[in-house]
């Protein structure tokens, strides 16, 4: 049984694999929008500043460029998906594990998931904001607005006794 579900995670992530590369390899990320609508902020647009920060560093440059590449991306996920099943092994792990790593690795996926719960919930609330011309301080805003959310929902289920 434990076989045919290692097969099946194995060739899911090839096939997760092979769509990425897919995906990626086709251009779709040339594609530039005619017309950009002006920001209500009152402030300057987006891209007057970031043309002034490439300006600037070098290396900050070199980091967005990291940011902005979907083989990075690709790169950063996978490594993150082996490790979080590295530690769901060291989890479920038999006898051949010391018990004290396979106690330590059920708070490590806990707090590993919450983690990544939390940046993606934030940073996605940010960059959408910010997407649709919000300063970044007010996008910060949202962002937290989103976290204070999920947190007195969070609270309210565990007083109904959900949680």
């Amino acid at each position: 049984m434990a076989q045919t579900g290692l097969f099946l995670g194995f060739v899911l992530g090839v096939a997760l694999l092979a769509l990425t590369v897919f995906l990626t390899g086709r251009g779709w990320r040339q594609y530039s929008v005619t017309s950009v609508p002006t920001p209500t902020g009152g402030g300057s647009s987006g891209n007057a500043g970031e043309s002034e920060r490439e300006r600037g560093s070098g290396s900050g440059t070199a980091a967005r460029r990291w940011a902005d590449d979907p083989t990075v991306l690709s790169l950063v996920f996978l490594l993150a998906a082996l490790g979080f099943g590295a530690v769901a092994v060291l989890f479920v792990g038999g006898s051949t594990i010391p018990e004290g790593v396979s106690d330590a690795a059920g708070p490590v996926l806990v707090a590993g998931t919450l983690t990544v719960v939390v940046t993606y919930l934030f940073y996605g609330t940010y960059h959408a904001a910010r997407g649709r011309g919000l300063e970044r301080s007010q996008a910060a805003l949202l962002g937290s607005w989103v976290l204070g959310l999920l947190f007195v929902v969070g609270v309210a289920l565990r007083l109904v006794g959900l949680l």
